[in-house]
């Protein structure tokens, strides 16, 4: 998991820095912020206020740093305040050369790729590269709604902003990034913010037992038959968050290691689902 960490960090670290920045195009999230920051500053000093990207990013980081320290899950915090510190570590870098300098379309595809699969190994590992990403994964447990809607509302803003403070390009160019990162994202990683587990089983009440008292969510159980061997079986059906997955799945294992498990991602859930966060 550490591993996945440090290279989905320094994956989106090269991404910004080596194809986006280059070129003043923007990522989302809190470092999308802080380069907008900086380049508006930047732009309106005539060049002779020039505050270090890394730095400010870091500084902006910490306030919701803290809020998932506290809110969120210990492991997810930990592992993401050390993905910040790779991050802001590449942001703090003086590079001012995209490695295509004379082609902002193919630069914009690259750095898009390269922060989709940052984000999406950060997001397998239950980590994320900070940011807004805490602050609206603990407004989407408060409220219900998906942590892809407040990041595009925030994303919109940023990019609006660009464009009408820079130009149209840099916003169409930031535009088709942030989609390529998006489906990296998706490919890599899940679209959905809930997945429900059906698990068939020879163990069905001592899976249906542990899971429902050791996890936050409930579980359901029906009996069933195998029609190739023809013995008595177990469903057991459960609906989780997302970054829960892993510690159901260990959790699973532990108890049926040859348990059939299908995962099938659920779009909206209704009625007496708690979130809550496994630390």
């Amino acid at each position: 998991m550490i591993l996945n960490v440090i290279i989905g960090s320094a994956t989106i670290g090269v991404g910004i820095m080596f194809f986006i920045n280059p070129y003043k195009f923007y990522v989302g999230g809190i470092n999308g912020l802080v380069m907008l920051i900086v380049n508006t500053i930047d732009h309106f000093s005539g060049g002779e206020t020039v505050i270090n990207l890394g730095l400010l990013a870091i500084i902006m980081q910490i306030p919701l740093l803290i809020l998932g320290y506290i809110k969120l899950s210990k492991k997810f915090s930990y592992y993401t305040i050390f993905s910040v510190i790779i991050i802001s570590t590449f942001l703090a870098l003086p590079i001012t050369q995209s490695w295509m300098p004379n082609d902002p379309l193919a630069s914009a595809l690259a750095g898009g790729i390269l922060i989709g699969l940052g984000n999406g190994l950060l997001l397998k590992s239950g980590a994320s590269s900070g940011g807004t990403t805490i602050l609206f994964q603990y407004i989407s447990i408060r409220t219900g709604k998906t942590v892809g809607l407040y990041q595009i509302i925030y994303n919109a803003t940023i990019i609006s902003l660009a464009g009408f403070l820079f130009s149209p390009a840099v916003a169409i160019y930031t535009i088709i990034s942030q989609i390529i990162a998006n489906i990296v994202i998706d490919m890599i990683h899940t679209g959905y913010n809930f997945m429900k587990l059906e698990i068939v089983t020879d163990n069905g009440r001592e899976m249906a037992s542990t899971l429902a008292h050791s996890l936050p969510h409930g579980v359901t159980y029906v009996d069933a038959t195998g029609a190739y061997s023809n013995l008595a079986k177990t469903i057991v059906y459960c609906v989780i968050s997302v970054h829960e997955m892993d510690s159901y799945m260990t959790l699973i294992k532990s108890i049926d290691s040859k348990a059939f498990v299908v995962m099938t991602g659920v779009q909206k859930v209704r009625g007496n689902f708690i979130k809550k966060i496994i630390n």
